[in-house]
């Protein structure tokens, strides 16, 4: 089978995202056309494609007669996503159930262990990958295709606000990791009413901590 190449818009757009999840690009700042489409050396249509992937993500948004600015999440926006993320992912955790294999556990411990040591080396840019890896995975274990595209929408947010608490968990990094095994043990226990008590706990004390975080900011 043929891989699906990117296109050009594609890939500009996910290297503003890096730039935006690195902060090299803040939050509120205005992208200028002429200046990324000199730096990318990529014609200005290619580059409102990729600005239109990135609005349709949530992560800019383009005001008239004045430009595109990276969007500024606020604490509404914030509750907003965590709402939203208890539903779909205590959902599908539960859902996940009825097809978690051995090689799923397995494969989710695999991840967890990766997070420890990419904390250790303090490359939190890895550590949130595999942290919006291991959601993906277990959301698209539970085979409900509706929550499965709804969380596609909201995945990118997540991993925007993630990438600002790295000073959150600095100050204990073992913290994510022992959150993400939390996780895959409430999965292997089988139990719904322990997995989706986990799944809201988990993400109602990610969200506190985007706030604190935001607010010291």
């Amino acid at each position: 089978m043929a891989l699906k190449q990117k296109s050009l818009s594609e890939i500009i757009a996910n290297e503003i995202r890096h730039r935006i999840w690195n902060g090299e690009i803040d939050f509120g700042e205005r992208l200028i056309e002429s200046y990324l489409a000199t730096e990318f050396d990529v014609s200005r249509s290619s580059l409102r494609e990729a600005f239109q992937m990135l609005e349709f993500e949530g992560l800019v948004q383009n005001k008239a007669r004045k430009g595109t600015f990276v969007v500024t999440f606020t604490e509404e926006d914030m509750k907003e996503i965590s709402e939203a993320r208890s539903i779909l992912e205590s959902t599908a955790f539960m859902n996940a159930v009825r097809r978690f294999s051995k090689e799923d556990y397995e494969h989710l411990i695999q991840i967890v262990e990766h997070m420890r040591e990419y904390t250790q080396k303090a490359d939190w840019t890895k550590v949130f990958d595999l942290d919006m890896e291991f959601h993906l995975y277990v959301v698209n274990l539970c085979n409900n295709t509706r929550i499965i595209r709804l969380y596609d929408i909201i995945q990118v947010q997540i991993r925007t606000l993630m990438s600002r608490l790295v000073p959150f968990y600095e100050k204990d990094p073992e913290m994510f990791y022992a959150e993400h095994l939390e996780l895959v043990e409430a999965l292997n226990s089988r139990d719904v009413t322990i997995i989706k008590e986990t799944v809201i706990k988990h993400i109602r004390d990610s969200n506190s901590s985007m706030v604190d975080m935001f607010k010291i900011k």
